[in-house]
């Protein structure tokens, strides 16, 4: 293969040569020559991609043809079918009239050879603007119209977007086969961290009353102990009667208030009624003098339990008013055996 490439490499040089003065100025072309010697050089020492690189330098200085007739040589020594078939294309259709017969038909049977070494796949199933590579080399974003392109083998495809989860597949062809790659990328999903643990709430047990000694009730031999009565202070006593009378002419307010909104109610009802009587002199005239009635009664009831309730409530806070001194004094009772001559029993007393 490196003596083929090169023998067609050193006629090409020679059909360029005829035409670059046309095409290039004196500067470009040496420089174009420096890396087309080069490019030899690389193939016939066994550096397939450094040749490439240098042939297609010295091609774009040039811009002649006939390098790419090298190029597509390279191509096919390095079983890059389609990469081939594209420059021999290339070489075709610029060279022209200019390529000899006998090269164009040698060009055309190894383009047939390597489409047969070409499968096509199309992709589908990406959100617009994906990016897709072919063993991964970007080769377009979606949406791809047109099938890509592989050679015979395995060939990775990969798909990624914004806002997706990248996915992936390997596709294995032969020569010629035509392929459907579905790629569906998920939406990424932003997992939200659990909330931190809440600690546990320890709830403090009410705290226990203390238990009073159990009463022991007296023998008949024992003598009785007098007992002492907490006194209750007027301090309390005014306060529990303040208490309820002021509750007691809440109440009694309250009912006065309700007693007036029946009032209102039943003299609303009694408009109604009148005004019905007046225009039509039917039954719902009747029905709402009946409301207006039961209004009344329940105002009055209402009015007069209210009224007596206001009047209790004021009695019984004046009458707990303090007066800065306890209302009793302190109480107390005994109980205590006595033996006289001529009797026995027991003698009780207190104050209250």
């Amino acid at each position: 293969m490196r003596s083929t490439v090169k023998q067609t490499a050193s006629l090409v040089i020679v059909l360029g040569a005829l035409a670059a003065p046309q095409v290039a100025q004196a500067g470009e072309k040496e420089e174009a020559r420096k890396h087309f010697d080069r490019a030899l050089e690389l193939a016939d020492d066994g550096q397939p991609e450094g040749a490439i690189v240098e042939f297609r330098r010295s091609y774009d200085l040039t811009h002649h043809f006939a390098v790419l007739y090298n190029i597509g040589q390279v191509y096919v020594s390095l079983a890059k079918p389609v990469e081939a078939v594209d420059a021999y294309e290339r070489y075709l259709i610029d060279g022209g009239k200019k390529i000899p017969a006998a090269r164009r038909a040698e060009v055309e049977q190894e383009i047939a050879r390597q489409k047969a070494r070409i499968a096509t796949l199309e992709i589908r199933g990406l959100p617009e603007g994906a990016v897709v590579r072919l063993d991964g080399k970007e080769i377009a974003k979606a949406p791809i119209v047109a099938p890509v392109r592989v050679g015979v083998g395995t060939h990775a495809i990969a798909a990624s977007a914004e806002g997706y989860d990248s996915a992936g597949k390997e596709v294995t062809v032969a020569g010629e086969d035509r392929q459907v790659v579905e790629l569906a990328l998920a939406k990424h999903v932003v997992e939200t961290p659990p909330p931190p643990p809440v600690a546990p709430v320890v709830e403090t047990p009410p705290p226990v009353a203390p238990v009073a000694p159990p009463v022991v009730a007296p023998t008949a031999s024992e003598p009785v102990v007098s007992a002492t009565v907490e006194p209750v202070t007027s301090k309390q006593r005014v306060s529990n009667l303040r208490i309820a009378g002021i509750a007691s002419s809440t109440a009694g307010v309250a009912g006065m208030v309700a007693g007036a909104v029946c009032w209102g109610l039943g003299k609303s009802r009694h408009d109604d009624a009148v005004t019905n009587w007046n225009q039509y002199r039917d039954a719902k005239a009747q029905q709402l003098q009946g409301d207006a009635q039961d209004y009344a009664t329940a105002g009055n009831v209402a009015f007069v339990a209210g009224g007596v309730l206001a009047a209790l409530g004021v009695v019984l806070y004046f009458v707990g008013a303090p007066d800065g001194q306890s209302a009793t004094p302190d109480t107390h009772a005994y109980l205590m055996p006595a033996v006289g001559p001529g009797f026995a029993g027991l003698n009780a007393g207190g104050t209250w």
